[in-house]
């Protein structure tokens, strides 16, 4: 039998979860309107990926924060981080710090990780935040680096939202009110009144403003588990229920990864919606870090038949300290910082061999001859230069090669991008490093596959 709290906390998880499937059937799922570059930092990060964020931070002047605690935690300490530095209206970059598996303190790589975090709590940085900055960093407060100064402009979205939609509804009336039904009383999801004291939920705004669903199912969640697949801890049988399940194990990490993402770029959303003409102070950084992904993961339904085991999992007696000594880093085994991408999956991948690269060699010289004029040119002449021969290596490559010449075509949804594209291939389990064509005329995909065999077995 459950305790009295345990039953009130059951009450209050079915109710949210009601709420939260009312919404999904209601409304569009949200989506980031903006490419997004994501960095995952943990000890297994490598110095060239720090240095280029340092730069990036040193460019960047308008930032969105969050953070996600750990489940079923003894002692308070937050799991996650998550930084976007907005470098325009269509361009971010988002860091996840994941603060379970920093390097140990005595390396350079954390002296980078403490350099990145002065920089961009300084310089009078704009940091937005839904609800008080200082709420956000209470479980964090064991981090050394956990500084934020007051050289900082910290932008409480939350309580500025407030006052803008009260006013927006005084000059302009017809917006559509907020559901009138009285029958929830958890007003962090549902609030039914509209003075200065009401509280807004981030899912609010943005069901109201936008009539997009933002899903609020993982608020708690094993965020200390591990998000990056570089970290190895989907080895470990943590999501899967009975048996181990690879692809369970990594999926769960996905979507835990594309709900972080969405708490700060639905912040960003809102904020560019409600001033307008800061859309157009950003600075697009010249770095773009090698290591990084993008990624677009719908998240599935919870059906009746396992809103019970999520109550189940809310109700866990499993200790913070089981899940950390299941998964935390071991620092005394040396591994090398991998410097390939974080994505193992899908990622397009064109290799280069070294006759290949002699063809090339000429052109290059060539190049290095021209370099006596201004610096300014001889980058964008190089950047130009260096995609020309990209161009030319792989239309030698599909030209030339076996390997290029294993297409399948597939038909995919008129609407699907590259990144849906992708996503759609693996929830389909083909995988695949080299090239997708997207053919919009006819609506469909070419996807090359290195062998037969491969392409054999996606048919």
């Amino acid at each position: 039998d459950l305790n009295a709290r345990q039953q009130r906390n059951w009450r209050n998880a079915t109710r949210k979860i009601e709420k939260n499937e009312k919404l999904r059937a209601q409304y569009p799922a949200f989506e980031p309107s903006s490419d997004i570059n994501i960095i995952h930092i943990h000890y297994k990060s490598n110095l060239d990926t720090l240095n280029e964020l340092i730069v990036k931070a040193q460019q960047t002047k308008r930032y969105t924060l969050d953070t996600e605690g750990a489940k079923n935690k003894k002692h308070e300490k937050g799991a996650l981080i998550q930084i976007q530095f907005i470098h325009s209206i269509n361009y971010s970059t988002i860091i996840i710090i994941e603060t379970n598996y920093l390097p140990d303190r005595h390396t350079i790589l954390y002296e980078k990780i403490k350099e990145l975090w002065s920089t961009i709590f300084s310089n009078y940085n704009e940091i937005i935040t839904w609800g008080p900055i200082e709420d956000e960093f209470k479980e964090f407060l064991h981090l050394d680096f956990n500084h934020i100064g007051k050289n900082i402009e910290d932008t409480d979205l939350q309580s500025l939202f407030r006052s803008w939609y009260n006013e927006q509804q005084k000059t302009h009336p017809e917006m559509e009110k907020r559901d009138d039904d009285g029958t929830d009383d958890d007003e962090e999801l549902d609030s039914t009144t509209y003075d200065d004291a009401t509280v807004w939920s981030l899912q609010k705004a943005i069901e109201v403003i936008f009539k997009k669903f933002l899903d609020k199912s993982l608020t708690v969640n094993w965020w200390q588990c591990g998000l990056d697949l570089k970290l190895n801890t989907w080895k470990n049988q943590l999501f899967s229920r009975h048996n181990y399940d690879e692809r369970k194990e990594k999926q769960e990490r996905f979507k835990m990864v594309q709900y972080a993402i969405n708490d700060c770029t639905s912040v960003a959303e809102l904020y560019f919606h409600m001033y307008p003409g800061k859309s157009d102070d950003q600075q697009t950084p010249q770095v773009r870090p090698a290591t990084t992904r993008t990624i677009t993961l719908k998240t599935p339904a919870i059906t009746s038949t396992n809103i019970t085991n999520i109550l189940e999992d809310k109700l866990s007696d499993i200790s913070e300290d089981e899940v950390i000594e299941l998964l935390k880093p071991k620092f005394n085994k040396k591994e090398d910082a991998p410097h390939q991408s974080n994505y193992e999956q899908g990622e397009l991948i064109i290799t280069t061999t070294e006759q290949e690269m002699n063809e090339f060699d000429s052109n290059e010289q060539q190049l290095q001859q021209q370099s006596s004029t201004t610096q300014t040119t001889t980058t964008t002449v190089s950047k130009s230069e260096r995609q020309r021969r990209k161009n030319m290596k792989l239309k030698w490559k599909q030209q030339n090669r076996p390997d290029f010449q294993n297409k399948l075509k597939r038909p995919i949804y008129y609407k699907y991008d590259f990144r849906k594209t992708r996503a759609q291939l693996r929830d389909d389990n083909i995988h695949t490093s080299h090239q997708i064509t997207i053919n919009r005329k006819y609506n469909e995909v070419i996807i090359g596959f290195k062998s037969r065999q491969e392409l054999e077995h996606a048919k």
